[in-house]
Parts: C-alpha cells; sequence; structure tokens
C-alpha cells in the first residue's frame, strides 16, 4: 500500500506535462460498429444493438485479456470453472459459454474446444475493441451464437507506429510478468502489424492447503496480419497468429503431474491464419472471399493420485496404496487435436434504400482426442469425430423512411449432425422518432449442432478421477428464439451530458441441452451424459445511464436481471440416496452489475474507479451432494494513468498502477486437500491484487 500511495505522489507531482486529450466517455456514439449486421454502422445507427468495450477499459483498467475486459459490460460475465486449471468462460445473458460464439476479427476461429482456455488466451493490448452482440445471431455467423456473439476486433495502424506494453502485478504475494510489443507500417497501398507477448503467472494458492486455486500460466503470442491493395478497387488481407500455453495446476508442482494428488496439465499449441479478398464490382458492390484455419494440438492430464499418502516419513505411508496409484495416475495423460476449416463467400450491394448482403458459408472441423500413458504410448480413442456445416444467408436492411430502417434475414444450414435442414429467420426494426430518440426491436434465431463441445475435451476433477462427457443416442439440435426491445435516450438538457439506454430480452430454447448428474460404470469409470430435456427460457433485460458531470469527471452505471431456468426441474446429483433436481441454470446470477467513474485530475492524469457486481447464484458441491447459495461479490478496481509526452506527433508513455479487487471480494469456501470437487468454484476469478503497467506509443 505504501508503494501505491508513493505512485500517487509522483504522479500528482508531474501534473504539469501536457498530454493529448483524453476521450473519457466509455465508448462514443459515433463510433462504428459491424457486428449487429455486418454492416459498418455509428453505436446509434446500429439497427441490432452493440456493446462496446473500448479504451476507457482497455487502456485505464489494464486487461491482461479478454476474459478480464468482458467483465466491464452488463449482462456479461467470465466465469472460471475449474479449481485446478481454472478454465474460464464467457457468459451471455446468464447462459453458458457454449452458447455464444468467439469471433477475431469477424471469423469463427475460437472453435468449442479452443475456447475451453482461449478466452485467457487473446490479449487485450492487441486489441482496439470488443463488440458484443447479445441474443441469436445464427442468421450471421451459424451454430453455436445462441446467446449471442463477442467479437474482437484488432489494431489497424494509422501510420508507423511501435506500442509496447511491460506489467506486473502482485496477487496474494506471488508476482507476475507481462510484456507485449506492435510494430505497425502503414504504406500506401496497405499495412502489416507484427506483434508479439508474453505472459508468466505463477500457482496461487488461496486456502493454504497445499493445492492451487490459480493455475501457473505461461503463454507465448506471435504473429502478423495486413492489407494489401494491389489493384484499385481490391483489396487482400492476411492474418496468423501462434499461440502456446503451458498451464499446471494442483499440488506437487514441481514433480511430473501423474506424481501429484491432483494434477490438471495443459500444453496447448494453436495456429491460426486466414485470407480475404475483397473485390469492388461497382460504386456499391463488393465481393468477399475468406478462407480461415485454426489448427490446435494439446498434451494434458487430468488426474492424479488421490488421497494417498506421498511422503514416506509420514504416518499411514503405505508403499503399496502408493505404487497402485501410480499405476493408474500413469494411464492419465491424453492427446488432442482439433483443426477447422472455415470458407466463405459473401456479396455487399447498396440499391436505392436497400442495403443488401448475401453469401455461402461452409465450416468443418475434425476432433481427436485419445489417451496416452506417461510415455507416449497410446491408449483408448475417446474422439474422432469430423463435422461440417454448409450455410447460406440473406439480409436486407431497408430504409423506408427517414428515422425508419427494417432488417430482413434468414439463413439455411445443412449440419451433417443434423437430418434435414435447420432454418433461422431474423426481423429487426430501428426507428428513431426523435433526435434524441431510438428504439429497436429484433426477432432472432440461433442453434447448436450435437457436435464435440468445448466440455468433452476439458475433463471435470472430483478428488483425482476424471468425468468425460458422452452424448446421448439421437440428440438433436438446440434451437434458440430470442426477442429483444429496446431504446437509447440522448436528451439535449445540460448539452447531452446525460445518456440511458435499456434493452429487455427473452430467449426460449427448445430441445435444450443438459449435462446429467455424475454416473460410474462397471469398470468405475465417471461420466456424465448430454441429452435433450425439453424447454427454457431466458429472461430480463439491463440498463446502463451515463452522466457527463464536467469536462473532467464522467461516469456511467449499469445493471442486468436475467432469469435463466428450465421448464421442468433437472437432476444435477444422484448418487442413489440423495436426488437434487433444479430449474436454475447453475452458476448463473440473477442480478449483475457495472459503474465506471474517470476522473481527469491534471491534463496528465486521470483516474478510473470501477466497480462490478455480481449477485448470488446457485453453486453444485458434488464431493458434498447439495447446491450452495453464493454470496454476492462487489468487486472494486482503482487506477491512475500517468500520461508522459515525449515527442512532438503523438508519441506517449502511460503508466498506469492501481488496485483490482480492492475489497478483495472471493469465494470463501474453497475446497481443499486432495479430495476436493474442482468444479465448486465461483464469483471473481481474482482475488486483491497490485499492478503497474507500462505502455509506450512511438
Amino acid at each position: 500500500m505504501d508503494a501505491i500511495a508513493a505512485a500517487l505522489a509522483w504522479a500528482a507531482a508531474g501534473t504539469s506535462v501536457q498530454a493529448a486529450a483524453l476521450d473519457q466517455s466509455p465508448v462514443r456514439d459515433d463510433a462504428v460498429v459491424v457486428t449487429g449486421t455486418r454492416t459498418p454502422r455509428t453505436l446509434r445507427e446500429a439497427p441490432v444493438r452493440t456493446d462496446v468495450i473500448g479504451p476507457a477499459v482497455l487502456e485505464r483498467a489494464a486487461p491482461r485479456n479478454l476474459a478480464d475486459a468482458i467483465d466491464f459490460l452488463p449482462a456479461a460475465r467470465s466465469e472460471s470453472n475449474c479449481q485446478n486449471c481454472n478454465t474460464t468462460e464467457i457468459q451471455l445473458l446468464g447462459l453458458p459459454g457454449a452458447y455464444n460464439q468467439i469471433l477475431l476479427d469477424g471469423l469463427p476461429l475460437v472453435t468449442g474446444v479452443a475456447a475451453v482456455y482461449g478466452v485467457e488466451q487473446i490479449p487485450a493490448v492487441l486489441v482496439e475493441r470488443i463488440e458484443v452482440v447479445k441474443g441469436g445471431a445464427s442468421v450471421l455467423y451459424g451454430p453455436g451464437a445462441v446467446a449471442g456473439v463477442v467479437n474482437v476486433i484488432p489494431l489497424r495502424p494509422e501510420g508507423t507506429t511501435v506500442r509496447a506494453a511491460l506489467d506486473t502485478q502482485l496477487i496474494d504475494g506471488h508476482s507476475t510478468a507481462f510484456g507485449s510489443l506492435l510494430a505497425g507500417k502503414r504504406f500506401e497501398r496497405g499495412y502489416v502489424n507484427l506483434f508479439a507477448q508474453a505472459d508468466y503467472s505463477p500457482a496461487v494458492d488461496l486456502n493454504d492447503d497445499g493445492y492451487s486455486e490459480l493455475a501457473r500460466r505461461k503463454l507465448a503470442i506471435a504473429g502478423a496480419r495486413g492489407e494489401w491493395r494491389p489493384a484499385t478497387g481490391t483489396t487482400i488481407a492476411l492474418d496468423y497468429q501462434f499461440t502456446a500455453e503451458r498451464r499446471r495446476g494442483g499440488n506437487r508442482l514441481e514433480r511430473p503431474a501423474y506424481l501429484a494428488n491432483i494434477a490438471e496439465a495443459i500444453d496447448s499449441d494453436v495456429h491460426r491464419g486466414s485470407i480475404s479478398i475483397a473485390q469492388q464490382l461497382g460504386p456499391d458492390t463488393r465481393l468477399i472471399g475468406t478462407y480461415a484455419m485454426s489448427h490446435l494440438k494439446r498434451h494434458s492430464f487430468y488426474g492424479g493420485l488421490g488421497d494417498v499418502e506421498t511422503d514416506a516419513s509420514a504416518p499411514g505411508f503405505d508403499p503399496s496404496a502408493l505404487a497402485e496409484a501410480v499405476a493408474l495416475s500413469r494411464n492419465q495423460y491424453g492427446r488432442t487435436a482439433d483443426t477447422l476449416h472455415y470458407g466463405e463467400v459473401r456479396l455487399e450491394t447498396l440499391s436505392g434504400g436497400h442495403a443488401l448482403l448475401g453469401g455461402v458459408q461452409y465450416r468443418s472441423e475434425h476432433v481427436a482426442d485419445h489417451g496416452e500413458t506417461v510415455d507416449g504410448k497410446r491408449l483408448a480413442t475417446i474422439v474422432d469425430d469430423g463435422f461440417h456445416t454448409l450455410g447460406g444467408f440473406v439480409q436486407d436492411e431497408w430504409t423506408l423512411a427517414e428515422g425508419l430502417r427494417l432488417v430482413l434475414g434468414g439463413r439455411v444450414d445443412k449440419s451433417s449432425e443434423i437430418d434435414g435442414v435447420i432454418v433461422s429467420p431474423r426481423l429487426g426494426l430501428w426507428a428513431s422518432p426523435h433526435p434524441a430518440l431510438v428504439l429497436r426491436a429484433n426477432y432472432s434465431t440461433g442453434y447448436r449442432a450435437p457436435e464435440v463441445f468445448s466440455e468433452d475435451i476439458h475433463i471435470d476433477v472430483l478428488g483425482a478421477a476424471p468425468i468425460r462427457i458422452r452424448n446421448a443416442p439421437r440428440l438433436t439440435a438446440e434451437r434458440a428464439d430470442s426477442f429483444a426491445l429496446g431504446f437509447d435516450w440522448r436528451p439535449t438538457f445540460g448539452d447531452g451530458a446525460f445518456t440511458l439506454d435499456g434493452q429487455a430480452y427473452l430467449t426460449q430454447l427448445r430441445d435444450t441441452f443438459f449435462l446429467g448428474e455424475i454416473e460410474e460404470t462397471v469398470d468405475g469409470t465417471l461420466f456424465r451424459t448430454r441429452s435433450n430435456v425439453g424447454g427454457s427460457r431466458v429472461a430480463g433485460g439491463e440498463m446502463t445511464a451515463g452522466y457527463r458531470f464536467s469536462q473532467v469527471l464522467n461516469a456511467s452505471v449499469g445493471f442486468a436481471f436475467i432469469e435463466a431456468r428450465y421448464n421442468d426441474p433437472q437432476v444435477v446429483f444422484d448418487d442413489g440416496a440423495t436426488v437434487i433436481a433444479t430449474r436454475r441454470y447453475l452458476k448463473s446470477p440473477r442480478l449483475t452489475g457495472v459503474s465506471q467513474l474517470v476522473w481527469r485530475a491534471a491534463s496528465s492524469f486521470d483516474v478510473l474507479l470501477a466497480a462490478r457486481y455480481t449477485g448470488k447464484m446457485d453453486v453444485l458441491n458434488n464431493r458434498e451432494g447439495a447446491i450452495r447459495r453464493s454470496d454476492d461479490f462487489l468487486v472494486l478496481d482503482l487506477t491512475g494513468t500517468r500520461h508522459i509526452r515525449v515527442g512532438d506527433e503523438g508519441q506517449e508513455v502511460d503508466v498506469t498502477f492501481g488496485i483490482k479487487n480492492l475489497t478483495d471480494a472471493r469465494q470463501r469456501d474453497l475446497e481443499s486437500g486432495a479430495t476436493r470437487d474442482s468444479d465448486y468454484v465461483y464469483g471473481p476469478r481474482l482475488p486483491r491484487t497490485l499492478f503497474v503497467r507500462i505502455n509506450a506509443r512511438f
């Protein structure tokens, strides 16, 4: 705390330095977004509400990755699902991560398998903004976009630029290290970006039981992207990114994973690349062709020795029991390969009052997962499956009159996993009856095909016993109908200082996928079955208000109330003696909130105070056989940023420092020991954290 106070005093002493003017608003109304309809529109003109995480969060709040950044939106949050390896998902509208689709510059390159750990592998410092659309979006983006889409938009250089960042954090007495570098060059016919990032976080044991709550992570990212215009009207875009991560949680971290009582060790390499060619066919007509691919290779260990004494000098040590446990643990390794190919041809044109687009998309994925011994000997094949989807879509954004637009769209998909075709319609209305008021009404659809999902490859662990996922026979597609009604109000009093946005949601799901209770085969293997269980419903709404108190003080506050429930009670636990059924989606809080206060204390120094509220939620403890009602959490972040101009052409060094989760709001009833239920984890992912980040732009 003394170090933070000294840093604040140093920052205040330097306020005479003149820095570039700061845009204090979370997002400007004239910011251009593309995700909702795939046509560029300003935020207010977008017929589908689009939330944006921009510089106010990405720079001042200092998130390290996508999971950190998403927590600053109402009705969106990140949630850890494993006490050992910290697999993290993004929830939209209270639904689990498998119900939304993560896009990289509009491309679905984060597969269900890659998304298990992928949301912590997308670096926030290399991102220009994050666009989030809530509600069904399968018309434009295909399977998986049920609760919405999260589109990560990369930085594009305005000239020759170099961006570098260094970051260190102190988490429960443990230091982390983070660095990134981006070099951008814009030339007459295009631009190129080269980037790299390294991130190290040690394992952290929050309850002093010898088992980590935060996994040890080593992450390296490198890549390049660029655009080239070889001729008038032709643009070629290329992108490549390589990600390597080494992750280990559990206990006995200095020993091989199979000698730990509990261990989850995941070594993953991911290659992603794309090429896109856009050809202008006329003043208002453009043809775009895209090919993209993603290839993931993962070597993993899920399991361990269990509740067996490993110290030969300890009372109760049994060498025969240890030898038997080691013999089993040696066979709990696995290898996974996941390859995705994606192709699209899209035509965009303007005709009178119509903005038309249509196209064809093809997506093919193959997943192979098999067991291994510690020596690399192949054991049983768990998954070896390929699946593909061919879809065609059309959309008409029709300007009926000044201040009135209609969106009509539809899609037809043929999936290798489904008999027949899936038809996904869309209807939207945008109206501005007064310059200060915008109204939106949308009906959209989404679906999930019975493919291999993220939870199939990430294995839950109960004690040291792995738990796998099986699909029920004749599993059919899950379908969703989403309705949304919202408004943006920008009254003119106070020179537009006050803003108010709101939206209500209703999503009806049919043939809902559900993971049942843990079962055991005759040979002792633990598994859960995914089946269709009828319907479920998500209903609620969100409201966000902003106020500019002065040129140096801005504030915003937003909250969301979301109720996610099954139509009928579902059995989540059954050990033969105790049966637990519930209608609520687990780990889905009904009430969440986000607020920000940005104060420009001086021309070169500003302060961010952010608050994030997570309401109570139901969480299942499989070890105890009980559903627990969690506490609610209020997370406060306090950061200060000193802006130091180092040149006359916009070169600047920013030093951001502060405390994340000031109140140390987090789960207090953590599981402990070798018999812990690693799935019983919820709430804020990180404890109180002190940090310093240096961002340089040249």
